[in-house]
């Protein structure tokens, strides 16, 4: 099966409602029966926290959830991509999408859509030089098309089928089984001795 590399929507893990989904997780592991997080221990637990493989597992999940939720078909995660540093660019994440898929796309969402969305994400402006022409119609056919005009066929796609989609809506499964907490949990050496720490303060508070 031919398959594309296609990028898809997601505001990435910098200052973004998937950080804020993160740091939800984190203070609630070391919240107090009131709900108020011990500062001390999530800052040591953020300093140890392998946040690279959270945001790994996390990307992974939502790629899975954004796929399932707008039926594309057999697609499958691939990686992800961070910048050294956030001043222009944030997380992007990547799937493996069968050219079929991508065919099936193209004929099932309007020209309208398509030429709405390309031209918002690729029409130069002040700060921004795009690297391809907002008109899509000459960008040639759809097998050559790379990970960012793919991109721009999935949100046109997703425009005409979905509407607007909510990003941390797609973590809502992920988020009442507690899959944050647990890769969190998985990637931090040393937190058996900050969960005795929590117990142990929780226990004297409980006292008091």
């Amino acid at each position: 099966m031919q398959t594309l590399t296609a990028a898809l929507p997601f505001a990435g893990f910098y200052g973004s409602q998937h950080d804020a989904e993160l740091d939800y997780a984190m203070t609630a592991m070391f919240s107090n029966d009131q709900g108020h997080p011990n500062q001390g221990l999530t800052d040591r637990l953020s300093s140890a926290c392998c946040w690279s493989v959270v945001h790994l597992a996390y990307a992974k999940e939502y790629a899975e959830a954004f796929c399932e939720e707008v039926g594309i078909h057999d697609a499958r995660f691939e990686s992800t991509d961070s910048p050294k540093f956030y001043n222009f660019e944030t997380d992007r994440l990547f799937i493996e999408l069968p050219l079929e898929e991508a065919q099936r796309m193209m004929r099932e969402t309007s020209t309208a859509s398509l030429a709405q969305v390309a031209g918002e994400r690729h029409t130069s402006r002040s700060g921004f030089i795009s690297f391809y022409s907002p008109d899509w119609r000459t960008w040639g056919d759809v097998t050559c098309w790379d990970h960012n005009q793919l991109q721009t066929l999935i949100e046109a796609y997703v425009f005409d089928t979905q509407g607007e989609l909510d990003e941390t809506g797609l973590m809502e499964s992920a988020r009442g089984n507690g899959r944050p907490e647990e890769w969190i949990e998985d990637n931090t050496p040393g937190i058996e001795r900050l969960y005795r720490v929590h117990d142990y303060l929780r226990t004297r508070e409980a006292r008091t």
